[in-house]
């Protein structure tokens, strides 16, 4: 799982970068040539939504989604284990949901293609069942190697 984290984080640095770099040339391109690039928006508006749902996935690989847990605070540690195993599952059946429904949309969209860069306009909401399906995979792994978040309540 470290190897995966690395590899999201390095997409996330990457992807990040590439937004700043393609923005500021952008603005700078409008403000002191009067001309804009003509692919600028349509990269920065493709990887910010890639950006926002693979950070979803290494945020959840990482267990720092926020949660409400007043009820699990109050619960003993057996009870909390199996709490958060059924919100483990849970979760797994929204993020199946997901990645079928994804799916269906990188489907429908595949054959149209983008305006600037006619690329695939599936590729924007491919970062959709991709997401979820690394989510599906962090939750499976931390359900079996019991990662489900346990905390003791403060004293």
């Amino acid at each position: 799982m470290k190897i995966i984290e690395r590899i999201l984080r390095f997409f996330l640095i990457l992807a990040m970068t590439v937004i700043f770099v393609v923005v500021t040339a952008e603005v700078f391109s409008r403000f002191i040539f009067h001309i804009s690039i003509p692919w600028g928006a349509e990269v920065s508006q493709t990887l910010l939504v890639w950006l926002t749902f693979i950070g979803s996935a290494a945020v959840f690989l990482r267990n720092e989604h926020i949660n409400v847990d007043f009820l699990a605070e109050r619960l003993q540690r057996r009870a909390r284990i199996a709490l958060g195993r059924l919100n483990l599952l849970i979760i797994m059946a929204f993020l199946a949901c997901g990645v079928w429904s994804g799916i269906r949309v990188v489907t429908r969209t595949w054959r149209g293609t983008t305006a600037a860069l006619q690329i695939p306009a599936g590729v924007l909401y491919l970062a959709l069942p991709i997401s979820f399906a690394l989510m599906f995979l962090f939750a499976l792994w931390m359900l079996f190697a019991g990662k489900e978040k346990v905390e003791n309540p403060p004293s």
